[in-house]
């Protein structure tokens, strides 16, 4: 077994405002990475520059990461902190400008490279990282991973190197302004890597502990998502569950669902939360090791696997493809290695087949 987890997690109210001392002991120059709108609704971006601040420590902004951001949106950032001097990185926001961060943090520190090195097998460093999550999803304050929108191979791909954050200051009170859909969709990801994790070949003791205890605490909230009114204690509990679930895929990395759930992100647009869970039922079905599965449900509050079922389907709701584009996902999918290979069982073309077909509304 192993267990690794470089980076140094605060989880509290006011987290970088109490910890700006060791943001800025990062570098001397920052560079912000945020989405358009949401760090600037939620306050956490004037958070990190009141800290920066304080502790006299200049500052560049980058505020254009979209949803799923792309290689092209990375390097363009990174030409501009490359520009400006900066020489530590803060990712501000929920997975994607988290991700980019991670992304941009290489390529600035490596300013003779081009974006193509994203996905080459060099030996790479990265610029000192901190991450401030506003959403509970991704945990990629605490993984080492960073999934790009790659146009070239239209699909969503994790870069080639493996980036922890040197620091993550995880406060639930952002979430009070995320919306209802991005809130579902986050938190459903969280579970996802949860129980991706728990039903993985390279599951162990270390991560199992980790999942269980993201499960139990995901469970508290799941009535309150399922009604629409979260208060501060599910907030709470669902950023521990998603920092969490973060440490637990560090170790194991996700599974098929998260392979799956690319098609319908890249092609349809759909969400990656939602695309994600309407493959954990399938998942669960194809798993072999029952009494796991029936753990796993249990600490999620359900008592068989078509209530799970049910209670997705409410949250997230239903999608449809193509029997063609069906065809062509299963062919996709069983040359996918990474995925394929945290499966501990044999998976076939038909099987992955009916995994699609259990999970989505077929058309003609």
């Amino acid at each position: 077994m192993r267990f690794y987890m470089p980076t140094m997690v605060y989880q509290e109210t006011d987290a970088v405002k109490k910890h700006a001392k060791e943001l800025a002991a990062l570098g001397k120059k920052a560079f912000l990475i945020t989405g358009k709108h949401s760090s600037k609704v939620n306050g956490s971006l004037a958070d990190v520059e009141e800290a920066l601040k304080q502790e006299r420590r200049s500052f560049v902004l980058f505020d254009r990461v979209e949803e799923n951001p792309s290689v092209e949106t990375v390097a363009e950032a990174a030409e501009l902190g490359k520009q400006e001097g900066v020489d530590f990185v803060i990712g501000i926001g929920g997975g994607s400008p988290m991700d980019a961060a991670k992304a941009i943090a290489l390529l600035i520190a490596n300013p003779k490279e081009t974006a193509k090195c994203l996905y080459e097998p060099k030996e790479l460093k990265a610029l000192p990282l901190a991450e401030v999550p506003t959403t509970a999803g991704t945990g990629s304050e605490t993984t080492p991973y960073a999934v790009l929108t790659y146009h070239e191979e239209h699909t969503k791909r994790s870069i080639s190197y493996r980036i922890f954050a040197d620091l993550a200051l995880v406060d639930a009170k952002y979430l009070s302004c995320a919306g209802p859909g991005i809130l579902v969709s986050t938190a459903v990801d969280a579970l996802a890597h949860l129980l991706e994790s728990y039903l993985n070949k390279g599951a162990n003791s270390f991560n199992e502990m980790l999942s269980e205890r993201g499960m139990s605490l995901w469970a508290r909230a799941k009535e309150a998502l399922r009604s629409g009114a979260p208060g501060q204690q599910e907030y709470q509990y669902l950023m521990e569950a998603s920092t969490i679930a973060g440490m637990a895929i560090s170790h194991t990395g996700t599974s098929l669902p998260h392979g799956m759930s690319y098609y319908l992100t890249y092609e349809k647009g759909v969400p990656h939360g939602v695309a994600v869970g309407l493959f954990q039922y399938a998942y669960m079905e194809a798993f072999e090791d029952r009494e796991k599965v029936k753990r796993a449900l249990s600490l999620l509050g359900f008592e068989k696997e078509e209530d799970f079922r049910e209670f997705l389907t409410e949250l997230i709701g239903e999608y449809s493809i193509t029997e063609a584009e069906l065809d062509r996902y299963a062919k996709g999918m069983m040359s996918n290695v990474k995925k394929l290979a945290n499966f501990p069982y044999v998976m076939t073309e038909e099987k992955m087949r009916q995994m699609f077909a259990l999970s989505l509304k077929t058309e003609a």
